[in-house]
């Protein structure tokens, strides 16, 4: 009680420091996100090209939440992204990145390729349209916690990056951190400055909470497996460890979700169904 006193104090007079209060009671949770297998996966390259086009479909909705929390102020970043999706997506198709197995053929297009990964298939997750409506609900609260947290794990994923010596990462998904680490920092600078509030803190842990469910969502529907032994994600795993320390005590609970996108565990599961 006595720390929520003295979090609306600092509300009233602050609302700045007030937020980065805000943030730091929710560490914990926005480890989570950083150390998420899906967002690791975004550093390495590993993402499958399927995950990424329901990423982006789920951006729209998403955005379209920070719209109505936010009003006009987001409209460039909606041009920007609109733009930067295509881009994003023809690098990831020129990269390779849809999982072919032999003898598999998407029931819905007829290609050889998982049916998660089909092109022609998409439509927003209900995590996304949950995450939308929380945003509204919860305003420039709900959009500041959003925008912070997740600008803060794309952030720290690009740092870890940068100084990993190691040349076999694949940016391919690095202008999605890119934009997310800058352009959304810069939003939720906005958003922080333009509030006040009486009381902010459960509302901005139910929103950092329902970012997470997205982002858990799309693992869960991916829902394919890798090796934790693999030296690229172990080094990305240490370097992230160094930036934030308490972080790898969150790693093991996410392992089932790490994506290996040779296909060799879903080829595995296919052989046992078998």
């Amino acid at each position: 009680m006595k720390r929520n006193a003295l979090l609306l104090l600092i509300i009233r007079f602050n609302p700045m420091q007030a937020f980065n209060q805000l943030f730091e009671s929710n560490r914990r949770e926005v480890l989570n996100l950083l150390n998420h297998p899906l967002q690791l996966q975004l550093a390495t390259g590993e993402l499958p090209i399927g995950s990424f086009r329901r990423l982006l479909e789920d951006q729209k909705v998403i955005l379209e939440g920070i719209k109505v929390a936010v009003g006009d102020i987001i409209d460039e970043e909606l041009d920007f992204h609109e733009e930067a999706s295509r881009q994003w997506l023809k690098k990831a198709e020129e990269s390779g990145k849809t999982i072919q197995l032999e003898g598999i053929n998407c029931y819905n297009c007829g290609e050889p390729h998982l049916n998660i990964d089909c092109p022609e298939d998409l439509e927003s997750s209900q995590s996304a349209q949950a995450l939308k409506s929380i945003i509204g609900s919860n305003g420039l609260v709900g959009a500041a916690a959003v925008l912070r947290c997740y600008s803060f794990s794309c952030d720290r994923l690009l740092t870890a990056c940068t100084t990993i010596t190691n040349d076999k990462i694949d940016p391919t998904y690095h202008g999605w951190l890119d934009a997310h680490a800058k352009r959304w920092s810069r939003l939720a600078e906005i958003c922080e400055g333009n509030l006040e509030l009486i009381n902010a803190s459960s509302s901005y842990s139910i929103c950092i909470s329902m970012l997470y469910n997205w982002i858990d969502g799309e693992a869960s529907t991916t829902g394919i497996r890798g090796d934790l032994n693999d030296p690229l994600l172990s080094s990305l795993m240490d370097r992230l460890e160094e930036l934030e320390p308490g972080y790898g005590a969150q790693r093991d609970k996410h392992s089932s979700f790490v994506a290996d996108v040779t296909g060799k565990a879903s080829s595995q599961m296919l052989q046992n169904k078998a």
